[in-house]
């Protein structure tokens, strides 16, 4: 991934902080036949090295079959994204461009069809997902349906080789400039420009 110097991130807790938030990912794997795509909801763990990834998909996307532990596949976690107009600048002469944020983790990944995993790993996710929600995925329906639809997937875990960690968010500009981005984006409510200000809040703009 091109990162220029003034996108590039590496405190590790940003990036930590940054895929868990967006939780849901493509994962790009080579094969005979081309690239397989799949895109899912992913929990990352840190551990030693760089990281786990686990999630899971259905038995009838082919994609599992090439996961041999050892071929390096890629998932990419991008998050908010938003236009940015030169109109809300205050130096000039400027240009359009778009702001956003994305990690890339690369690895090798293994496929899992150990029950108990699968039930732990569904479990993990939708604990992690339905924190701050409610109850309802502990209801006896939830249980019953968990252990009927365990069958129809496979899970997979990836050991992360490598980050890469791009957040484009006018750090070319003043900040003033930046400043302005922001205010807009803060109150257009218009697609993720809201989540686009916000992580230019927490990563150094005004």
């Amino acid at each position: 991934m091109y990162i220029p110097r003034l996108n590039k991130v590496e405190e590790f807790e940003t990036i930590r902080r940054f895929v868990s938030d967006v939780g849901f990912a493509a994962l790009v794997s080579p094969s005979e036949s081309g690239l397989k795509v799949s895109h899912l909801p992913l929990l990352y763990v840190d551990s030693a090295g760089n990281g786990v990834i686990s999630g899971h998909m259905a038995k009838g996307n082919d994609h599992w079959k090439v996961f041999d532990g050892d071929q390096e596949s890629v998932v990419i976690f991008q998050g908010p994204n938003a236009y940015v107009s030169p109109e809300w600048y205050e130096t000039r002469p400027a240009v359009p461009t778009w702001n956003y944020g994305v990690v890339h983790m690369r690895g090798p990944v293994t496929a899992i069809h150990d029950p108990e995993w699968l039930i732990q790993h569904v479990d993990e996710l939708v604990n992690f997902h339905e924190d701050g929600i409610g109850e309802g995925s502990k209801e006896a329906s939830y249980e019953e349906i968990r252990m009927k639809l365990l069958g129809g997937i496979v899970g997979f875990h990836m050991t992360v080789e490598s980050v890469e960690a791009k957040f484009k968010l006018s750090q070319n500009r003043s900040e003033e400039d930046r400043a302005g981005v922001i205010e807009v984006l803060g109150a257009s409510g218009v697609g993720q420009s809201e989540a686009v200000a916000k992580l230019m809040r927490e990563n150094g703009a005004s």
